[in-house]
């Protein structure tokens, strides 16, 4: 049932005889003494209703994964090793004929498997500040993002460099080859949500990143990423804190800029997102609020495997990255323990956006509102036992009337805990 390619095989055969040949037996001491094992538990229940119809889709699952992330060893380019697998069971029958976007997806069968298996490998060299991770990647950066929004999570194959050199700037650089989705147990090529034609899909994405801390108070950032043949990204970060007394305050400004690259697979891309939040924090509560204007002819383009834009501020379930669209949100948040309930906290998020442009429809605007109930066991033989409800309800109108079949309710709760050892 089980499918890895031939490349991930070969891969991490090559890994161990490199580590093999490399005399690792003669410097293991860090490399074990310093690593990290874990084994996460999560159950997962997801369910979004459609209303006015009978279109709902979802599933209840339990996840298992593992990781071993080793500590280096003591040569003068230091050697590291990480080993991770996630495997997801479906636990109901519940709508598995639809494509929920959790569980792998037989085409052919036409319904959900029940359950699936990803396996990574990841090689670290480290030479002082400096360190290159190669193979399976989790990025949290401006060009690709992980996701952990569902069951399993979405991962990445290259190689990515990360330095620290020079004092207050942090260097990052690199190329991505194939992504493993969240509800694929394979890497595959990158390319567009929505393509289904294997001569559109690109060889890799490559990036730079610069982040600078110019103050303790002022940083910035810039990125560049290039997925050949596709298209080309800028971003541009600048962000201010200070704390009065007991307060923190917070001012971050993004911009976007994409347009096409290469053999220019999709076409023209032109599609350009400035935004500007400010977060105010004191005790427990914390405040966010922000604007986002979407510019260009174009949306903004998301890839294929539902890898989401983090780094866009009104990034949520609707994305809100629709053409010219106007976007402002709203977070309050509140810690509990300040009310003598550690571990309890509360969320609560609204997004509405407008001027969304769509050929043949004025009056354009989606709203999204979400709830979220977070818990984590403080102390005790439960101690970082997790749970969590969010709730989100999603209104979607083109032109003057709603739109049918396009508003939902979802659902999603979690039941999460690590084991460490």
């Amino acid at each position: 049932m089980y499918s890895l390619s031939s490349k991930r095989t070969a891969q991490q055969a090559v890994l161990f005889s490199f580590f093999s040949i490399a005399g690792l037996n003669a410097a293991h001491a860090n490399f074990f003494d310093d690593s990290q094992k874990s084994v996460y538990l999560r159950n997962f229940y997801v369910e979004r209703d459609f209303e006015g119809t009978n279109q709902d889709i979802g599933s209840w699952s339990q996840g298992l994964s593992g990781r071993f992330e080793s500590g280096y060893t003591d040569t003068p380019i230091q050697l590291g090793l990480d080993l991770g697998f996630q495997y997801a069971l479906r636990l109901n029958d519940h709508n598995e004929e639809r494509f929920d976007t959790v569980f792998k997806y037989d085409q052919a069968e036409k319904r959900q498997e029940r359950d699936y298996l990803k396996l990574g490998t990841t090689l670290k060299l480290k030479y002082q500040n400096t360190e290159l991770k190669v193979g399976e990647l989790l990025p949290k950066t401006p060009v690709l993002f992980m996701d952990d929004s569902r069951q399993l999570i979405t991962t990445f194959a290259g190689a990515m460099l990360e330095s620290k050199e020079i004092k207050n700037l942090k260097i990052s650089a690199g190329r991505f080859t194939h992504i493993n989705a969240r509800d694929d147990d394979e890497f595959r090529k990158m390319s567009l949500g929505g393509n289904k034609d294997p001569n559109k899909e690109s060889d890799g994405m490559n990036f730079l990143g610069l982040d600078y801390n110019f103050t303790q108070k002022i940083s910035g950032s810039y990125w560049f990423g290039q997925l050949e043949d596709i298209y080309q990204q800028h971003y541009v970060n600048a962000a201010y804190s200070e704390q009065i007394n007991a307060t923190k305050l917070k001012v971050d400004a993004r911009y976007f800029n994409y347009k096409e690259d290469g053999d220019a697979y999709f076409g023209s891309i032109d599609a350009q997102s400035a935004g500007l939040q400010a977060t105010v924090q004191n005790g427990g509560s914390s405040l966010t609020a922000g604007i986002q204007k979407n510019m260009g002819d174009d949306a903004l383009p998301l890839l294929a495997g539902y890898v989401p834009q983090a780094y866009l501020q009104s990034w949520s379930t609707l994305a809100f990255y629709k053409p010219k669209e106007l976007t402002w949100h709203a977070l309050y948040s509140y810690d509990f323990k300040n009310a003598g309930v550690p571990g309890l906290k509360l969320g609560l998020r609204y997004l509405n956006g407008s001027e969304i442009y769509r050929p043949g429809f004025k009056d354009n605007k989606e709203t999204e509102k979400n709830v979220i109930v977070n818990y984590t066991v403080p102390e005790g033989k439960l101690k970082g036992l997790g749970l969590e409800w969010r709730h989100i309800r999603a209104d979607i109108k083109y032109g003057a009337g709603d739109t049918p079949g396009t508003d939902f309710v979802e659902d999603r709760i979690i039941t999460s805990y690590t084991f460490k050892f």
